[in-house]
């Protein structure tokens, strides 16, 4: 990885939990502060990629799998409140195997607006973060 060891350099220094969970992808147990001194934490995963010689990072956060509780037009309509990020239904596949689809708040940045200000790169993981954990709260009432 280019970019990704650099940028959270500061962030491994101070503690944070981030892991490299594999030669491609970081994974930040991302915690988050509300208003009421309650504590909770969301998965950030993070990778980088190219395309049309640009590169990207890949930032994202996974809701839940695609179902009944997870209503298409609320989605939708939350999905109107992300400034930095969006929220998408992808296919995966889980550890034993099953095809299905998973909900995620993402963005694709561009690595050179990271790189000349890492503070709108941890402003987007952040909106990602307490996205992906307000989406949690609200549908599922979980913190996954």
């Amino acid at each position: 990885m280019k970019y990704l060891p650099t940028l959270l350099a500061e962030h491994f220094a101070k503690g944070f939990n981030i892991k490299l969970s594999s030669p491609d992808n970081y994974t930040w147990d991302y915690g988050l502060v509300y208003p009421d001194g309650s504590n909770r934490f969301q998965y950030v995963y993070l990778s980088e990629f190219t395309e049309k010689e640009k590169d990207y990072l890949y930032i994202r956060s996974f809701v839940a799998d695609y179902d009944d509780r997870l209503n298409p037009t609320e989605l939708l309509r939350e999905a109107d409140y992300g400034r930095m990020s969006f929220i998408s239904i992808k296919p995966y596949t889980k550890s034993d195997g099953t095809k299905t689809e998973g909900v995620y708040v993402t963005c694709c940045l561009p690595a050179a607006v990271a790189e000349n200000n890492k503070q709108v790169f941890i402003d987007v993981i952040h909106e990602i973060a307490n996205k992906a954990d307000y989406l949690e709260k609200k549908f599922l009432n979980v913190d996954n």
